[in-house]
């Protein structure tokens, strides 16, 4: 018998490897997408500030994923610009998001927590003095911790939106199969990796949303989630090994 049902949210391009793991760890596993990531076309000064790269480049670039990796490079070789030639360093949010940077000759620090707090206080960042200049490639309305705490500290920003997120049609679908399991079948453990998920879980799940466990990413979410329910659990980041460890502590605690 499984040790209990895992709901796996990640989006599906990012899922497959927290899936086996968790399922190699002796969990039954279900996917249900709570983000989609779509592409925004850049606007005309986001275009700029990236030009301008090549003459009045900026400090450091912060990437918070892959898919802004992605989208990011594919703006800069749009606009012929070769990333490794740019006199800038760069921050990237987790192994993933530095992969994608590597495979094009960049050499990116990662911050020890893969949190919009563990950016803050890596060392790239809390070194910068006043007056310094740092571009984040992120998703639209993203990592508004990160941009409050940098302008807090004089440093000035350029945002550039790669992309929006969304709830995907599918999930709706596939939650109203999921709804309908007894309360034996029906997940116990759900994982939440940002505020937006937090709120689509809410919304999709409604009198539900509080009833299996929530691993949630970060401190900030855990404070926000823990005012509804004690069945919340911290995650230091998204790497399946820490998931499928904090998974067996709540395995052995049932």
């Amino acid at each position: 018998m499984p040790i209990g049902h895992f709901l796996n949210t990640r989006p599906s391009t990012r899922a497959a490897a927290l899936t086996t793991a968790v399922q190699q760890a002796g969990w039954r596993v279900s996917e249900l997408p709570l983000l989609e990531l779509v592409a925004l076309p850049l606007s005309e000064s986001e275009l700029n500030r990236l030009q301008l790269l090549t003459s009045n480049p900026v400090s450091v670039i912060v990437v918070v994923s892959p898919t802004a990796a992605s989208l990011g490079l594919q703006a800069l070789a749009m606009l012929s610009i070769a990333p490794d030639t740019l006199p800038v360093r760069w921050l990237a949010v987790g192994q993933g998001t530095a992969q994608v940077l590597q495979a094009q000759n960049l050499n990116p620090d990662i911050p020890m927590i893969e949190t919009s707090e563990g950016l803050i206080a890596s060392d790239v960042l809390a070194s910068l003095p006043v007056g310094e200049t740092v571009m984040v490639w992120r998703g639209e309305g993203g990592r508004e911790l990160v941009q409050e705490r940098l302008l807090a500290r004089g440093v000035s920003l350029q945002i550039i939106n790669l992309y929006c997120r969304q709830l995907p049609e599918s999930s709706q679908q596939q939650w109203i199969s999921l709804e309908k399991k007894s309360d034996s079948d029906f997940p116990n453990v759900v994982l939440l990796s940002s505020g937006e998920s937090w709120r689509y879980w809410q919304r999709l799940a409604g009198a539900r949303a509080l009833e299996p466990w929530l691993l949630v990413l970060g401190q900030r979410l855990m404070i926000d989630v823990g005012q509804y329910t004690s069945r919340v659990q911290q995650l230091i980041d998204l790497q399946p090994a820490h998931i499928v460890s904090v998974l067996a502590e709540l395995g052995s605690a049932s």
